[in-house]
């Protein structure tokens, strides 16, 4: 186990220096004492973020990558934390020797960071073999210099630069439908890969605050997803995104989606959309946004009804849910509702829920999917105020703007 108590102890010490009380001497010695325990201290640090990463343990227990916990956990700046977590992977990755002079406190970590920032994959093996000459050099010369003369030895090593601008062309992606879902695989490069990717973890990064919201208003009854099912419902949502809104960040008309609905008259669960099976739930959340036409059909196959089409909300109506609601109006979300789909309180098809203004509310992608699981219900007043019912029993005040309403709903 690691000895936490031993640093806290040796933090409180610290804590109650009186710098007052010091003669010159002990100040000076003082000063090069800390560097000397800051310099051990980062590399401590450095081993356990690079050892965290490697098994992905921030992943499991948080859903959030390693700089992004540690960002979370300590309240230092994204953008430290991040440079922190690269460091300690280039050093456990890429460079043996740095990596075990920080241990030793031959090197601060600000020496460090400029052989990581001077190593690359097309000079790795020959720069290796200069690191050690290199760490000596640097106990007799300044910062400067020394960095200079590593940024010029790396020059020398990678006298052709980069590779040129990765071709678009060597974008692929793959779509592969089956019974079990749709697999999806290929490669992104150059700019595309980066933007993707930072959008889809941001996303990813949502959705986790999100689930861990919910999990803790309702006793844990909403689970807190593994980090592969956080990005994959990610890309999902970027996806969609991308359809409403303008490069220029404003809100489009949403896209009408039109599907076919086939129902089973004795079996209600069974449920296909455009000759795909669903399980109700998903088939509801699919319905309530888009325009689909109905077809019933009984124990023998044959239709017993058709031609019911149930629309998505128009703008209008989309309108006057903003006004009311003001985005999502799960407890403690309030995504805006541009990202937001027009909730059936009634399911059409069991309870030929009518797309009338009174009987929907807006819920986010997420917080639409929860609310269609088996157990879950949400009821609305007629004065506008909805809540939410778990299935455990547990009532929740829905929100409005924001604002959740004080006392206990209905029927609690």
């Amino acid at each position: 186990m690691f000895d936490v108590a031993v640093l806290a102890e040796m933090t409180a010490k610290i804590a109650g220096l009186d710098e007052h009380l010091y003669a010159d001497d002990d100040l000076l010695a003082g000063v090069k004492a800390i560097e000397e325990a800051r310099r051990h201290l980062d590399a401590a640090e450095g081993a356990l973020l690079g050892e965290l990463d490697a098994r992905g343990t921030t992943d499991v227990v948080s859903g959030h990558r390693t700089a992004n916990w540690l960002a979370h956990e300590t309240g230092i700046a994204p953008v430290t934390a991040k440079a922190r977590v690269r460091l300690a992977v280039a050093l456990r990755l890429d460079l043996p020797e740095t990596d075990r002079a920080v241990r030793e406190g031959r090197l601060c970590a600000d020496r460090a960071k400029v052989m990581a920032n001077a190593i690359n994959d097309r000079i790795a093996t020959e720069f290796r073999q200069m690191e050690a000459s290199l760490i000596a050099e640097s106990a007799s010369m300044t910062f400067a210099d020394w960095a200079q003369r590593v940024a010029i030895v790396a020059a020398l090593l990678d006298q052709d630069g980069p590779e040129p601008a990765e071709d678009p062309n060597n974008n692929r992606l793959r779509l592969r439908g089956g019974r079990d879902g749709t697999k999806i695989t290929g490669v992104l490069v150059g700019d595309l890969a980066a933007t993707t990717k930072a959008a889809v973890e941001q996303i990813a990064d949502e959705l986790w605050r999100q689930y861990r919201d919910d999990s803790e208003r309702t006793n844990g009854e909403i689970a807190v997803p593994s980090r592969e099912t956080l990005l994959a419902l990610a890309l999902a949502e970027a996806v969609r995104r991308g359809l409403m809104v303008k490069a220029d960040g404003t809100a489009v008309k949403k896209p009408k989606v039109e599907a076919t609905l086939v129902l089973h008259a004795e079996d209600p669960d069974i449920v296909h959309i455009d000759g795909k099976p669903l399980v109700r739930g998903s088939a509801t959340a699919l319905a309530c946004d888009m325009a689909v036409w109905t077809i019933i059909l009984n124990s023998l196959g044959l239709p017993l009804d058709m031609g019911r089409e149930l629309r998505n909300a128009n703008d209008e109506q989309r309108k006057a849910l903003e006004a009311r609601d003001g985005g999502c109006v799960f407890p403690g979300c309030g995504l805006r509702p541009d990202w937001c789909d027009a909730h059936h309180i009634a399911q059409w098809w069991r309870d030929l829920g009518t797309t009338d203004i009174k009987h929907m509310v807006f819920l986010c992608r997420h917080h639409h999917g929860v609310i269609h699981r088996k157990g879950w219900n949400l009821q609305i007043g007629d004065d506008g105020w909805s809540w939410i019912t778990t299935p455990s029993g547990i009532s929740l005040w829905c929100q409005r703007h924001g604002t959740i309403r004080s006392g206990a709903p209905p029927g609690t």
